[in-house]
């Protein structure tokens, strides 16, 4: 299936090919600290203390497949499985090195909204270029309610939210018969969402709010439910300028759409309920897509790689009802998905992010 050809892509896979080229020329150069949690295989959903933060981990299959797409760019690659062995060896004394050090994380142990901040915060301590999104827009992206504050705020079409942490935020509340989805502020994957989270706000509402709140262990999130296709576009921000890339669409394993019911948990982590299709959008939908994808990106500060959730309604309007500030690194992904229509290989993939944090960075020429 072949989207129409409203957004060019060519600019962006010229712009793409070349830092790829230039990464790749530079690899063995460069020691890449890529930073991991690693989960036990088990995907449950809460733990004693609330949401678990299991279903974010990678196991140890899909670390190495991680791990293995990095080599093959030609970087050394030097694993840590948690935080706090990284804190460790870079705030340690270590051995001079002659390579160029960089890091990669997709680690966020621990709880709460900042939890993906710690990384990147203490490698801007130390001065270690770090792959993607800096320390405000990994804590900005991961907190729904001030997300949707910022893109209303510029313009970005966003359904109507509303924070519950047993009070409602500025005693605001959706109206009493508005179909809403209600989710745990910091959380991605699903985590939190079952067939249930979709529900009339009705006079039991607060009551069933307060039983979510013990169960999330954080704030909740109550947003307007929007019926329709779920369609995310990947961004990349390269010298300056934030690209889309061919938006894919989320799709069920039998290719039917989620339209009026939710992408849940179980749909994500246990059944494995869903795939991603190229979208094949009418011409207006695809600049409206490109656009707001572009002007969320930047209003919540992003680099590198990104992307934008939407639901598209009946009436054809695309709605921003999540981000993702750090796409997952590995094939299956919605990012590998589209890059792969681009004709770019999961480690290509990486070497364009890479690529992009070094010229960033001031360190890559040639491009």
């Amino acid at each position: 299936m072949q989207a129409h050809p409203t957004v060019d892509h060519s600019e962006v896979t010229d712009r793409m090919r070349a830092i790829a080229s230039a990464t790749q020329a530079l690899a063995e150069h460069i020691e890449l600290l890529f930073v991991t949690n690693i989960n036990d295989g088990d995907m449950r959903e809460t733990d004693g203390g609330g949401l678990s933060n299991i279903a974010q981990y990678y196991d140890r299959r899909q670390a190495d497949q991680i791990i293995r797409s990095l080599q093959d760019i030609g970087v050394t690659v030097v694993p840590f499985f948690d935080e706090l062995s990284f804190l460790r060896a870079v705030t340690g004394e270590s051995p001079a090195s002659s390579r160029l050090r960089v890091v990669f994380t997709t680690a966020e142990g621990g709880t709460g909204s900042g939890r993906r901040a710690l990384i990147p915060s203490v490698c801007n301590l130390l001065g270690l270029p770090v792959l993607n999104s800096k320390a405000h827009a990994q804590t900005l992206s991961r907190h729904k309610f001030h997300v949707h504050a910022v893109l209303r705020r510029v313009g970005v079409r966003v359904p109507g939210t509303w924070k519950f942490d047993g009070r409602w935020a500025a005693g605001q509340a959706p109206l009493v018969g508005t179909r809403v989805i209600v989710k745990p502020m910091y959380e991605s994957q699903s985590i939190g969402i079952g067939e249930d989270s979709v529900r009339v706000a009705d006079a039991d509402f607060e009551a069933f709010l307060r039983d979510r709140l013990v169960r999330f262990g954080q704030p909740a999130v109550v947003q307007e439910f929007v019926s329709g296709d779920e369609v995310g576009v990947p961004l990349a921000r390269i010298g300056g300028t934030t690209y889309s890339l061919p938006p894919m669409a989320y799709r069920q394993s039998d290719g039917t759409l989620f339209d009026d019911q939710p992408k849940t948990f179980d749909d994500e982590n246990v059944k494995h309920n869903v795939r991603h299709v190229l979208l094949n959008a009418p011409r207006p939908l695809a600049a409206a897509l490109d656009e707001a994808a572009v002007l969320a990106f930047d209003a919540l500060e992003m680099s590198g790689a990104a992307r934008i959730d939407f639901r598209i309604d009946v009436d054809g309007r695309a709605w921003v009802f999540d981000t993702s500030e750090s796409p997952p690194p590995m094939a299956g992904s919605s990012y590998a998905s589209s890059m792969a229509h681009l004709g770019f290989s999961v480690s290509e993939m990486l070497a364009v992010w890479l690529g992009i944090c070094l010229e960033e960075y001031g360190l890559l020429s040639g491009v």
